[in-house]
C-alpha cells in the first residue's frame, strides 16, 4: 500500500509538469454562475471544476491557483478513464470514490511495471548512463577538539591540547576529557566531536578540508587548523578509498528506479492522449478571474 500511495502521489506531480495546455480553440463551457467563486472555470466530460474547489486545493497543497486547475484537471481526466476501464468501488462520496478508482487503475499500472519486469538489458543500459553517479569519491572521517576563540589565550589552549595528543598512547582518552567543555579555571569554550566521513566536495572551511585531505596517512595533524571558529587539533581517524559501485551493487535501486519511471511515463501519456480527446472545456473568464483573485486559504495543517 505504501507504494502504491507513493506513486499516486508522485505520479500527479509529474502529470502536473507534463501539462495540458489550454489551446485558443478549446470549447468555453456553456454555463457561467454569477460570482467569482461559484462559476465553473473548467469542464472535464460531465463534471464541472468550480473556482472554490480550486482554492481550497491551493491553500491545503500551497501551491498557485494555476497549477491546483491543472492538478484537478489531470485528476478527474484519470477518474474518468478508470471508470470507464471498469474500476467501481461501492462507497459514499464522489471524490473519495474517484480517488480509489484513480487508485486502482495505477495498482494495475504497477502491477505491468515492477522492479522485478526490468530486464538485464535495460539495466546494463542504465549502469552505462549513471555509471558517473555510482562512482564514490575518497572520504576521510575525523575527530577533532576544538577551542572556539582565535585570540592567543585560545591558541595557547589548543597548542597544550595538541601536545596532550601527541603524548597520550590512546588520544581518545584526551577526546573524552574534553567532551565535557574546558577545564575547571578555562573561560573558553571547548568542544570535542566526531565528524561523519567526508569527500573533497564536503561544506567544511577550506583551512580544516584541506588539512585532512593533505594528510598522507591516519593520525593526529602535527599542526594547529585555524578556522573561522577558531583552533582545531585533528586526528583521521580513517582514510576511506574512491570506489566504483558494480551493477551489482545498485541493481535493486535501479530496478524500483527504472520501473518507477515507466510508470510515470506511461501515467503522462495516459492523460495526454485523454486530453487529446477533447475532454476538457475552459470558461476562459471565469479562469482569468481566478488567477487574479487573491487572499487564497492558508495552508492546512
Amino acid at each position: 500500500m505504501r507504494i502504491i500511495i507513493t506513486i499516486t502521489v508522485g505520479m500527479m506531480g509529474a502529470v502536473a509538469l507534463a501539462g495540458c495546455a489550454r489551446d485558443a480553440d478549446h470549447e468555453l463551457a456553456s454555463e457561467v454562475v454569477s460570482g467569482d467563486v461559484a462559476r465553473p472555470v473548467a469542464r472535464v466530460g460531465g463534471r464541472s471544476i468550480g473556482a472554490a474547489e480550486v482554492e481550497a486545493l491551493a491553500g491545503a497543497e500551497a501551491i498557485d491557483a494555476e497549477d491546483a486547475l491543472q492538478r484537478l484537471i489531470d485528476e478527474e481526466l484519470l477518474a474518468q478513464e478508470a471508470e470507464r476501464l471498469g474500476f467501481t468501488v461501492e462507497r459514499e462520496g464522489e471524490r473519495m470514490i474517484e480517488r480509489l478508482m484513480v487508485r486502482s487503475m495505477l495498482h494495475d499500472m504497477e502491477e505491468e511495471n515492477t522492479p522485478e519486469s526490468i530486464s538485464e538489458e535495460e539495466l546494463r543500459e542504465d549502469y552505462a548512463l549513471h555509471e558517473d553517479k555510482f562512482r564514490i569519491p575518497e572520504r576521510r572521517r575525523t575527530w577533532h577538539i576544538l577551542v572556539k576563540d582565535k585570540g592567543d589565550e585560545a591558541e595557547a589552549l589548543a597548542a597544550s591540547i595538541l601536545r596532550e595528543l601527541q603524548r597520550a598512547q590512546d588520544p581518545h582518552t584526551v577526546f573524552a576529557r574534553y567532551a565535557g567543555g574546558a577545564p575547571d579555571g578555562v573561560d573558553l569554550e571547548v568542544l570535542a566531536e566526531d565528524l561523519p566521513p567526508v569527500t573533497l566536495e564536503a561544506g567544511l572551511e577550506k583551512p580544516y578540508k584541506d588539512a585532512i585531505f593533505s594528510a598522507k596517512s591516519e593520525g593526529l595533524l602535527k599542526n594547529l587548523v585555524e578556522t573561522s571558529y577558531g583552533w582545531h587539533a585533528i586526528v583521521v581517524a580513517e582514510i576511506m578509498p574512491a570506489e566504483q559501485l558494480s551493477m551489482a551493487d545498485v541493481e535493486e535501486a535501479s530496478r524500483f528506479r527504472i520501473s518507477q519511471g515507466k510508470r510515470t511515463a506511461m501515467l503522462v501519456r495516459t492523460v495526454q492522449a485523454l486530453t487529446a480527446e477533447g475532454l476538457i472545456q475552459y470558461d476562459e473568464e471565469g479562469v482569468e478571474r481566478l488567477l487574479s483573485r487573491t487572499g487564497l486559504p492558508e495552508r492546512a495543517d
